[in-house]
């Protein structure tokens, strides 16, 4: 039964963190085709999933929060944006960029469509090159096709990669 709970417990940190899923399935004791299909459909699934679940996050943001204002009462909506208005004196003295910040914003202008593909499984996470990528790229046909053939080639060099580094 453990068996199955190992290759469970690879296949969600791969819906995740895809760059440290090999040498968790390594140090768990499986095998090397074991925990490359493992990887490989954590990654892909854990794609599809976060970049349908931030479609439905931007479908709500875009129709239903206009909505959900016009039936607001009118004194919570005032005190809601008495609330924005402090927030934003506030912001203007205190704005900070953090590195993480930096780095999203210089690989988007820098790098496009494809830099965040590529950079999704290494040194982004799949939740967050999901994000970005229906965010900014959903319009594009090709990208959800490239992500996906992108995702299992650097899967494949990832494991590849840790087997010979931790190897047998």
């Amino acid at each position: 039964m453990s068996y199955y709970l190992y290759i469970i417990n690879v296949f969600l940190l791969a819906t995740v963190k895809y760059f440290y899923s090999p040498m968790y399935g390594f140090f768990l004791g499986l095998s090397f085709i074991e925990t490359s299909l493992t990887v490989l459909t954590g990654g892909v699934f854990g794609f599809f999933v976060f970049y349908y679940i931030t479609d439905i996050f931007l479908i709500y943001v875009r129709h239903l929060k206009p909505v959900i204002v016009k039936v607001t009462p009118h004194k919570t909506r005032l005190r809601y944006s008495n609330w924005q208005m402090k927030r934003k004196r506030k912001a203007k003295t205190k704005k900070v960029f953090t590195k993480r910040n930096k780095f999203f914003v210089k690989a988007r202008q820098s790098y496009g469509m494809w830099g965040i593909i590529l950079l999704t499984p290494v040194a982004l996470s799949i939740p967050i090159g999901a994000f970005l990528l229906r965010k900014y790229y959903g319009h594009r046909k090709e990208a959800i096709p490239v992500a996906v053939i992108v995702l299992v080639l650097e899967g494949m060099v990832i494991c590849g990669v840790s087997w010979f580094v931790f190897g047998n």
